[in-house]
């Protein structure tokens, strides 16, 4: 995995289960924090998906791979399942310099 996206790959997805998670919690019907619950699962998604991206992209393939993300933990499972092809990014970076 290319150095530069394996940070914004961790905060991205881990943050965004997180943000989902925890909105999922303070928004029961009854609660009166209940819209702000949903902005929160909403912002954590969006997360999710941009952390996901950053992971396609530190392992060598364009962002639209990336939007496997949006499928939640079945689309990281095929993330995780591609090869590793930042070698070959890593290669073609130091041809054209």
């Amino acid at each position: 995995m290319l150095k530069e996206y394996k940070l914004q790959a961790i905060l991205g997805i881990w943050g965004g289960i997180f943000f989902v998670l925890f909105g999922y919690l303070i928004s029961p019907s009854e609660s009166s924090y209940r819209y702000f619950g949903h902005a929160l699962m909403v912002g954590g998604y969006v997360l999710l998906v941009c952390g996901a991206v950053m992971y396609a992209r530190g392992k060598g393939y364009r962002w639209v791979v990336g939007l496997c993300g949006i499928c939640g933990p079945l689309g990281l499972l095929i993330l995780y399942a591609l090869r590793d092809r930042s070698a070959h990014v890593l290669k073609k970076r130091q041809k054209e310099e």
